[in-house]
Order: structure tokens, then sequence, then C-alpha cells
């Protein structure tokens, strides 16, 4: 990517950057970091809602496996979960409920997981991958 490429990117929200599944989910990770960064790590390109749950669900998977993001991704996650209100606006994001694509039935976020490639939300019944190259968190 080239400083140009950064500077363009700096315009676009981290929420679309994350819901955007033309890339695969770490690469739109690293986007929204260097537009963020670009943009000042000003409150603008921070993400909430599902580009949040997405991105949170993303790091803890990747903590799971021993693995460490660098600084400024650490940064971006953790100014993200200030910005929806910390531990109290995560409670109130898992609370809310929404409709597993693999059966239709209805529950709230802390009970379902996301694919990161596809973005839907999957119950606990899913039998295998929903889509190619499917990473599942939640």
């Amino acid at each position: 990517m080239t400083d140009d490429q950064i500077i363009d990117l700096a315009s676009e929200d981290g929420n679309s950057l994350l819901l955007d599944p033309a890339l695969p989910f770490p690469e739109r990770v690293g986007a929204a970091v260097r537009s963020w960064v670009a943009g000042g790590r000003g409150a603008a390109g921070l993400v909430d809602g599902k580009a949040f749950f997405a991105l949170y669900c993303w790091e803890f998977a990747a903590a799971r496996r021993g693995e460490e993001l660098d600084g400024p991704t650490t940064a971006y996650v953790r100014r993200s979960y200030e910005a929806i209100g910390g531990r109290a606006g995560w409670d109130a994001l898992l609370r809310r409920r929404t409709t597993c694509a693999c059966h239709g039935d209805t529950w709230r976020l802390e009970n379902v997981e996301l694919c990161l490639g596809c973005l839907r939300y999957l119950c606990y019944q899913l039998d295998g991958p929903c889509c190619e190259g499917a990473e599942i968190v939640g």
C-alpha cells in the first residue's frame, strides 16, 4: 500500500472498512488501523456495533492462538472498546438480539458466533464452515 492509498483511507470510517468482505478480515483490520492512524487516531475511525463485535472476537481468537497484535492494532481495539462505553457498552452489545443465518433462530449476541469471511451470525448448531475460508469467532 502506498502513502497515497493510506491518505485516501483516512476518509473511510472503520465500520465500512471492517464490514466489507472483499478482503480477508486481517487485511480489513489493517486498513482500518492505517486509516485511523492517518486520521490522527481520533474517534472518527473507530468501530461500533457489528464491526466492533467482529474486531473484538477476532482479537480474542488471536490471543487464544498465542498471537500478539502490533501496537497500533492493540490501541485501535482498546480505543474502540472505550468508545462504545467500555465494559458497560460491551455488555449492552452482547444483549442485542440477532438472527442466525444457519437456522433463522433469534439469539442474543452473547450466544452466537460470527463468520469473519461472510459476516453472517451463526448459532452453535452450525455443522461445518459457512463459507470457503471461513474463520468463525465468538
